[in-house]
């Protein structure tokens, strides 16, 4: 499956106030200048509308689940094809000519989109945000240090390069990894809120992910689920340190703020897993867990 990381840079045009974590604004905001940018009747719901199953808008922000699809006949919608990572620094303020930089990752189909992303983000900047609402300007869209769009030329300097994920095996011999959970983590396991994830937890997680991206967003890929699933559940939760999470975010659609609860923390997990490090590595960059466009589910993974 093709996935694409790029850095968004936005300049402060005066002193703004923003919230501590900044995933909900920034996907908010987004999602505001990403209609305007690309539908055509904002003002009609994406279920009334003749167009959903052929629109850049509802493919991106509603995905709906497609018509042809052989896979979860009772889902309405499937996983969104990107993430929005926000800054990991938390100052509340911004001064004017103050830099605010974020992640975007694009799955699939959505690579192929990257203008429409673009402009979206010029749009972004244009209507502002935070509280009140104040203006910024985008300085530039970069990869990997390398300047991809140019916002003073309106143009495409250098063609982004996505990459691959591939769960090809390795001849890795692994005993222990840590796995640190870097944002606010939503894992549901039996209907409930997993508070102290095993591996198995970890691992169903990512394969229904990677599976889900990789079926509606590009080529399937192919996997064991049922192989690698016993086999995680000889993979043991040495030590752990989690702690709760709340995070509330105010929902333009619903019109209401809607409370998150999840955990942070770090695990320790030993046995043989040199066979999870592809899906470990994978989920690195599609995070894990629920509400991942707002930036949740982040983590790093340390081979030990």
């Amino acid at each position: 499956m093709r996935t694409l990381k790029l850095q968004i840079s936005l300049q402060a045009t005066e002193p703004v106030q923003l919230p501590v974590y900044k995933g909900g604004l920034l996907r908010s905001a987004f999602g505001v200048a990403f209609r305007k940018v690309c539908c055509p009747f904002i003002d009609r719901r994406c279920t009334e509308c003749l167009l959903r199953y052929n629109c850049v808008w509802s493919y991106v922000f509603d995905t709906p689940r497609p018509q042809t699809a052989g896979i979860l006949p009772k889902a309405e919608t499937v996983p969104h094809p990107f993430v929005i990572e926000p800054p990991e620094i938390e100052s509340p303020v911004l001064k004017k000519g103050e830099l605010l930089n974020f992640q975007l990752i694009l799955f699939g189909r959505a690579v192929d989109l990257l203008s429409y992303f673009i402009y979206a983000f010029e749009q972004l900047a244009e209507q502002g945000m935070g509280r009140p609402r104040k203006l910024f300007r985008l300085i530039g869209i970069y990869q990997y240090n390398q300047l991809i769009y140019d916002s003073q030329k309106s143009a495409l300097v250098n063609q982004p390069l996505p990459t691959l994920i591939s769960l090809s095996s390795t001849s890795e011999t692994v005993q222990k990894v840590r796995i640190t959970f870097l944002t606010t983590t939503r894992l549901i396991h039996n209907g409930k809120l997993c508070r102290r994830p095993g591996f198995n937890v970890i691992i169903r997680s990512l394969l229904r992910r990677l599976w889900l991206l990789s079926y509606f967003h590009d080529q399937p890929i192919e996997i064991d689920h049922r192989f690698l699933i016993n086999a995680a559940q000889r993979v043991q939760l040495k030590e752990a340190v989690f702690a709760g999470t709340d995070w509330e975010h105010f929902s333009r659609r619903q019109n209401r703020i809607v409370e998150y609860t999840g955990i942070t923390g770090w695990a320790v997990y030993t046995g043989e897993l040199g066979q999870f490090l592809p899906i470990l590595r994978a989920g690195e960059i599609l995070h894990i867990g629920k509400n991942t466009t707002f930036g949740m589910g982040k983590y790093k993974l340390e081979v030990q």
